[in-house]
């Protein structure tokens, strides 16, 4: 499910939000993220989804320190709302534990607001789609746990820039474009693996 994302950014580091870190490995397709699978779950066992409010841990170096609160609780409501809106068209979401519930638990580490001039102007669009320089971004940590042991199932970190301009004609639309991104690709896993965690 989440620890099968595909990433694109620089190398990631840690915010503490994971419990574990050692245990993080590259994918064998995507050598940019980080990813752990518990290898004793039981497969097919969690056919609802809780999903926590998303935070922010952000380091001390982080640009997300910059971004007013206000705007970080418009953008992780955003994230949430977007995870809620792909799952609830053929999975249950529920708020509060079970036998078949799965958790969902994610920090933003980072905010990269985008540069609107990186955005607007042809050069700057041409060459910062190649790049991804100044078009903006989002970092996670996220964990699935069972929802009455609190085990965790898998876990990923991931740093995304997204490159594509058409949502980048603000501030934070690539940070946006990134968490749509992030949320239809959990949809996708866990459609591939029938509602499974994997």
């Amino acid at each position: 499910m989440v620890f099968l994302f595909l990433g694109c950014g620089p190398k990631i580091g840690q915010s503490g939000f994971l419990d574990n870190y050692d245990n993080l490995k590259e994918g064998e397709v995507n050598q940019t993220m980080l990813s752990y699978v518990n290898p004793n779950f039981e497969k097919g066992k969690y056919k609802k989804f809780m999903i926590d409010d998303i935070v922010t841990k952000f380091g001390e170096k982080a640009k997300g320190n910059k971004v007013d609160q206000e705007k970080l609780n418009e953008l992780t409501g955003f994230f949430k709302a977007e995870i809620i809106k792909k799952l609830s068209a053929n999975y249950t979401i529920v708020d509060q534990p079970g036998d078949d519930v799965a958790r969902i638990q994610i920090a933003i580490t980072e905010i990269i607001p985008g540069k609107l001039f990186s955005n607007i102007f042809p050069i700057s669009v041409a060459v910062n789609t190649a790049t991804g320089r100044g078009k903006g971004g989002a970092s996670l940590e996220m964990k699935v746990v069972d929802s009455q042991t609190s085990e965790v199932l898998g876990q990923a970190i991931d740093n995304r820039k997204n490159r594509s301009y058409i949502k980048t004609f603000s501030k934070y639309g690539n940070a946006r474009g990134v968490m749509t991104y992030w949320a239809g690709l959990l949809k996708g896993r866990i459609d591939a693996f029938k509602g499974n965690v994997n």
